[in-house]
């Protein structure tokens, strides 16, 4: 109902004395009536203004307030009970929406520039809930956020986020919000040519807003990655952890070096290190991956001629080359050479006995940036019962599995029948 002049006084009378904490003892009467106005967030630029109402309602003999709050993809309704005595008043949210595209603007102004892709482009429906006490103007209690049907992309960064939900568990000291810990779950990411899929994070919060990244677990490249523990400031964004790999395909990872494999069949396991920041990206570092034990594994190489022909004679010099035309007649063909010849032009399937990878940080004296140890023997059998090749790659280590895209790369084998 309408406030007249002394309804109005009544109401901020109640609200001064509630706000700044009365005597133990004195007891306001019930009060009825109404407040509206229009609030700025000075600490949340671009922020639209905020349309409030405040109704003073009587109920079982003493005041209850509703709140509501609306702004452009903004629903928050509160109701909440007046202090008495030396008991705080009480708060509940009971109706509390927002649109995830509507905010991100807000947010990425108020986390600073570097923090998010400046193009990240989010959709989302966020539900809030959450009580506790209050008394002089702060809050107590708790709060959950859940975000459901979500989507995030930076083209930039090339990547896109579906099926994402997040829960997150906010506590209420003070008038503050800190985030207690979260749940994290994305259907799929692509980036990076890559897929991903069934992204779930957990972490809690610590002090100053940052993060502790309890667990990181996806599905990729057929298998499962889990990356150990780490911490991450919003404030300084970066990462730095491990991912343990197990079960990859390996026809899966042959995509991505196209230069080195033709085709591959088999899974690996390891783990390599990973470094993250906005202004480098992901970049490798120290790890390793080697062939499932338990899985046969197979692969064709992708043709190089002269790979592993370069350091072996076609035909074997049976007699002195002074002999002149004598000992080109007595110098047969290297049966070792034609098998060779299929490995090394990819006609030729090789199974595999034992397959490693090695990556090392980039340093001033790092010899190589990666190491690839193969055994395997030809499947079709024949004069050569195995082959032994080490590939050392030398150049920047973010660029190793980008192999072929880039320049600047050189490569180094060494073969032996």
């Amino acid at each position: 109902m309408p406030l007249n002049r002394r309804r109005l006084i009544a109401v901020l009378l109640a609200m001064g004395w509630a706000v700044s904490g009365h005597p133990a003892g004195l007891n306001l009467p019930p009060l009825t009536g109404e407040l509206s106005g229009n609030l700025n967030l000075l600490e949340w630029p671009g922020a639209s203004p905020l349309a409030w109402r405040v109704t003073s309602v009587m109920q079982d003999g003493g005041t209850k307030l509703l709140l509501s709050t609306t702004a452009p993809g903004l629903r928050l309704r509160i109701e909440a009970t007046l202090p008495v005595g030396e008991a705080p008043g009480t708060w509940r949210v009971i109706e509390g929406t927002a649109d995830a595209a509507a905010w991100l603007p807000v947010t990425q102004a108020r986390v600073g520039p570097g923090a998010l892709p400046a193009d990240l482009t989010m959709s989302g429906d966020i539900r809030i809930t959450g009580e506790g006490t209050w008394r002089g103007g702060e809050l107590s209690g708790s709060m959950t956020s859940t975000l459901a049907n979500g989507s995030a992309r930076s083209t930039a960064q090339g990547w896109v986020a579906e099926e994402i939900a997040v829960t997150s568990e906010l506590s209420v000291n003070a008038g503050v919000a800190t985030l207690s810990s979260a749940e994290v779950r994305v259907g799929s990411v692509q980036a990076a040519g890559l897929v991903m899929r069934n992204l779930r994070i957990g972490l809690a919060g610590q002090e100053r807003g940052r993060l502790q990244v309890q667990r990181a677990e996806l599905d990729m490249l057929g298998g499962h990655v889990a990356f150990l523990p780490f911490a991450f400031d919003p404030a300084m964004p970066a990462v730095e952890t491990a991912a343990e790999f197990a079960r990859i395909e390996l026809g899966e990872l042959a995509p991505l070096v196209p230069q080195a494999l033709a085709e591959a069949h088999g899974q690996v396991n390891g783990r390599i290190g990973l470094r993250w920041s906005p202004a480098r990206g992901f970049e490798p570092g120290t790890g390793s991956l080697t062939v499932a034990p338990d899985t046969p594994a197979t692969v064709r190489l992708a043709a190089t001629p002269g790979f592993l022909t370069q350091r072996m004679p076609r035909t074997i010099a049976l007699l002195p080359a002074w002999l002149g035309p004598l000992a080109r007649w007595f110098s047969p063909e290297n049966p070792a050479y034609g098998t060779l010849q299929d490995i090394e032009l990819g006609r030729q399937l090789l199974t595999v006995e034992s397959l490693s990878l090695q990556l090392y940080p980039d340093g001033p004296d790092a010899p190589h940036s990666a190491r690839v140890e193969l055994v395997a023997s030809p499947a079709a059998g024949g004069v050569v019962k195995r082959v032994t090749f080490t590939v050392n790659v030398a150049g920047p280590l973010n660029q190793v599995l980008r192999l072929g895209f880039t320049d600047g790369v050189k490569v180094k084998a060494g073969a032996g029948p």
